[in-house]
């Protein structure tokens, strides 16, 4: 076990039933786990699914999970998840317990490849609320996510349900891809528009997409919204209709 590799692995069966349970995957679609580590939610798949790729980065762990699951229907991969290509010929599903340190990027790899059904992450509890967040609470974070997926809390995990102990709970999440292809200047209309959340949406917008006070109030008046409000505020579609008129502008 390594600790540089963000590894916490799950101890209670009775939690790692429950994930593949509130996971709700359709047993004819194949899986994809992510760190799958020692087996302890490969075990519980195992029973569910048909045919299983377990994807493992940490190379150590490669020959005892060969040992374990050689000769079941289990493919093994030693790959790095925050830049593995999917190439199968059907959709999947994905499942894992995901390194603090790597969640989001492993997330948004997945999220825009179109072979992916849906995905079930265990994920840091701070970053699982802001990917599940309601309006007046939203993030530059929760935007990206719920434009593309609808997102979902499954349930929560204590600390103390890991080993090694990390400091922090822990959250499963369901995400699942939305037929919208990815859209490089949204992404970064909202990265800038939350540059800084702590100011008025005003200007966090004017200043983190360089452009003038008139031309972000123009933009704001035109969908109604008040400019004293701050970035977290706004709803999905309030951020999607000012997209628009920022591209209105041609700037």
């Amino acid at each position: 076990m390594k600790k540089s590799l963000g590894q916490n692995f799950l101890r209670n069966k009775d939690i790692t039933k429950k994930i593949v349970q509130l996971a709700d995957f359709c047993t004819s679609i194949d899986i994809l786990e992510i760190g799958p580590g020692d087996g302890a939610l490969t075990d519980e798949l195992l029973s569910f699914s048909g045919k299983i790729t377990l994807l493992e980065y940490d190379k150590d762990l490669i020959k005892p999970l060969n040992n374990k699951y050689g000769g079941s229907n289990v493919k093994i991969i030693q790959g790095d998840a925050r830049n593995f290509i999917i190439d199968v010929d059907n959709k999947i599903n994905i499942i894992g317990n995901l390194p603090y340190y790597a969640s989001n990027i492993i997330i948004r790899n997945f999220m825009f490849q179109n072979k992916v059904n849906s995905m079930v992450f265990t994920v840091q509890k701070e970053v699982g609320e802001m990917i599940v967040a309601n309006d007046g609470k939203k993030s530059f974070l929760s935007v990206l996510m719920q434009t593309y997926c609808d997102v979902k809390e499954l349930m929560i995990i204590k600390n103390v349900e890991f080993y090694p102990i990390p400091k922090v709970d822990s959250m499963t999440i369901k995400l699942i891809p939305k037929s919208i292809n990815k859209d490089d200047d949204y992404i970064n209309f909202i990265r800038g528009s939350f540059s800084n959340p702590r100011k008025k949406i005003s200007n966090s917008i004017s200043m983190g997409l360089n452009i003038t006070n008139d031309q972000t109030n123009l933009i704001l008046d035109s969908n109604k919204i008040d400019q004293n409000l701050r970035p977290q505020h706004l709803s999905l579609n309030q951020w999607k209709n000012l997209y628009k008129s920022y591209k209105n502008l041609n700037v």
